[in-house]
């Protein structure tokens, strides 16, 4: 699966990277290195055509200003699969964008996943998921419940992670125009 994302800020981005060494060293969680990018995702499809692609995020960050986006808390998604997150809080302003970058890209990319639908989409930053049990859910919820999640985090590009079959790559990026 690719994903159209934005990466965090250099001081989110390494503060994800020190919670997920935290959780391996303390539980043993390596599923996130799936993906061992810090991000929150606007879309996910099988593939992109990467051509197509390039030329549609590069005029949606052509016309998109940085911003800023809150984080609160912690979250979970339930399931066979539960997925332990720092929720993105949703403002009028990310959906407008998520809903414009889907408008943008949707006609490049094959079997995209219903999940990030505007309806649907909750923005999240993931801490944990592939390898999380019962107990090394509960086990980390408790180890993270007393740390302070109230984030602003500058939101300055969108990127494409790629997966090539092996691992997952950054591949395109783009910043977002300048004041």
């Amino acid at each position: 699966m690719d994903a159209v994302v934005s990466l965090l800020d250099e001081k989110h981005y390494k503060l994800v990277e020190d919670l997920w060494t935290e959780l391996e060293q303390r539980f043993g969680m390596r599923g996130i290195y799936v993906t061992p990018f810090p991000h929150f995702s606007y879309q996910v499809a099988e593939r992109y055509d990467t051509d197509r692609l390039a030329v549609a995020l590069q005029r949606l960050a052509a016309r998109t200003r940085p911003f800023s986006v809150r984080t609160g808390g912690l979250g979970l998604f339930t399931g066979t699969f539960p997925v332990l997150y720092v929720p993105v809080v949703r403002t009028l302003l990310l959906s407008r964008l998520q809903e414009e970058l889907w408008a943008e890209v949707s006609p490049t990319a094959t079997d995209i996943s219903p999940y990030y639908a505007a309806k649907q989409w909750q923005p999240h930053i993931t801490l944990a998921h592939g390898d999380l049990d019962p107990e090394r859910l509960a086990a980390a919820t408790r180890y993270l419940a007393e740390r302070d999640f109230h984030w602003e985090v500058q939101v300055t590009s969108v990127a494409l992670i790629h997966d090539t079959g092996e691992e997952q790559v950054p591949k395109l990026r783009y910043e977002f125009a300048s004041l």
